[in-house]
């Protein structure tokens, strides 16, 4: 992690415009093309939430700007940002489980694996307090939506990016999946919102490039 420079960072005008602002954010909603990756990891039975999970958190980390957060006037640059991603219970109710986020896809998927069981075991709704190199990420495979908004808390927790996906929609031979990105507008702009989406639709583009876990 890095403190930017406020003489030398070239958005400082920018972030002080817009953190005056009562709600600074963004969001963008995608329909990104899925049929190579929805059928490769259908063929090579890969769990398709561990692997969106990775590419979405892979994609948020390739952007440096996604990785910028406030702390009270300064803005810092994480070296790593992790995803904090939300679960059902048995009864329905909504809980949290975060993983380390790494390149390294075998070690992601058990990271995450046992955050799930983990969390299953003892559900909770509440992040570690201070932590800020977070993805705060969410799956709603239920519908196909073009917008979504995100409760928030307008504190220092406002400029972690909030990132969702939706259902799978087949038309055709084409599936495809809504992604929603928000972002802090003192940090990024739509540019970089484009730079996530770019690197995620490569990922997506070109599933057999990736070193998948292997499968027992």
């Amino acid at each position: 992690m890095k403190l930017l420079d406020p003489t030398t960072w070239p958005r400082r005008e920018t972030f002080d415009y817009f953190k005056a602002y009562e709600y600074p954010l963004f969001n963008v909603c995608v329909q990104s093309t899925i049929t190579k990756t929805f059928h490769y990891l259908e063929n090579h039975g890969i769990s398709k939430y561990n692997a969106i999970l990775w590419m979405i958190s892979c994609a948020a980390n390739s952007v440096p700007e996604i990785r910028y957060r406030i702390r009270d006037d300064d803005v810092v640059e994480h070296d790593r940002v992790d995803p904090a991603f939300t679960l059902l219970t048995k009864d329905k109710i909504l809980a949290f489980c975060t993983a380390v986020y790494t390149h390294d896809l075998t070690l992601f998927f058990s990271r995450v694996n046992q955050g799930i069981a983990q969390t299953k075991s003892n559900p909770k709704i509440k992040d570690k307090s201070g932590v800020d190199n977070l993805l705060y990420v969410s799956c709603v495979p239920w519908m196909n939506y073009t917008s979504v908004t995100h409760p928030m808390k307008m504190d220092n927790t406002a400029c972690i990016p909030r990132i969702s996906w939706g259902k799978f929609t087949h038309d055709g031979n084409k599936v495809t999946m809504p992604v929603s990105l928000q972002l802090h507008h003192g940090l990024a702009d739509g540019y970089h919102a484009g730079l996530f989406f770019e690197k995620l639709e490569s990922l997506l583009e070109r599933p057999e490039d990736i070193e998948w876990p292997l499968q027992d």
